[in-house]
């Protein structure tokens, strides 16, 4: 009896731990190629992702640090919370200089990598950003139009998980995301057994050894 409810407690943190989509990501690296002039020490530079149905959310990138010109950065962030891309409408590298004599500061190149476990790293929105911030401002992605991100048909909603059910696409129904996607209802299993992916509802023991 014990180690069954062990399983179960396994079994229940394991699928709380998952994103609540598979589109979604946890993780992302930012490239930054930087220009001719060095970013001073003090200076802020933020990601900022701007995503339909919520607020922006920002990630510093500098802490107070400097960096050289003429340099690649690579900075891997970690997400409090997931992801979806299907619901980004634009994102920025915010710029504020650590002094207003500084000069304008040059972005050669910057993107935003989507890691994913089983997936080779794509872009976000498939943008590279490039330009020049003078002081203070943003360098942005074009705005997505809003009716690109509304879903068209169920498949659109997909994530491509069985155990959580089957996903429509309802914009006017209570519950409906910012895309008009509505979640499934999960898998019910019977007593003792959990969904498994590539298998369906299996005893914990089954589980437990896959």
């Amino acid at each position: 009896m014990l180690r069954t409810l062990l399983l179960l407690i396994v079994s229940a943190v394991a699928i709380a731990a998952q994103p609540a989509d598979a589109a979604s990501i946890n993780q992302v690296q930012v490239h930054v190629v930087t220009g001719h002039e060095e970013l001073s020490g003090g200076s802020v530079v933020e990601l900022r992702i701007y995503e339909a149905g919520r607020s922006m959310r920002h990630f510093p990138l500098t802490h107070g640090t400097a960096w050289p010109r003429d340099s690649t950065l690579i900075i891997p962030l970690t997400l409090t919370e997931p992801l979806d891309p299907r619901n980004v409408v634009r994102f920025a590298l915010y710029y504020r200089a650590a002094s207003p004599l500084a000069p304008p500061w040059e972005v050669v190149a910057a993107d935003v990598e989507m890691i994913r476990d089983e997936s080779p790293p794509e872009r976000l929105l498939n943008v590279t950003l490039s330009g020049v911030i003078a002081n203070q401002g943003e360098l942005a992605s074009e705005e997505r139009d809003a009716a690109s991100l509304a879903c068209m048909t169920d498949e659109d909603c997909d994530n491509h998980k069985k155990c959580d059910g089957h996903e429509r696409c309802a914009p006017a129904a209570a519950g409906a995301d910012a895309r008009g996607c509505v979640r499934g209802e999960p898998l019910a299993c019977p007593v003792n057994q959990v969904c498994s992916e590539d298998r369906g509802c299996v005893g914990l023991d089954a589980s437990a050894a896959h």
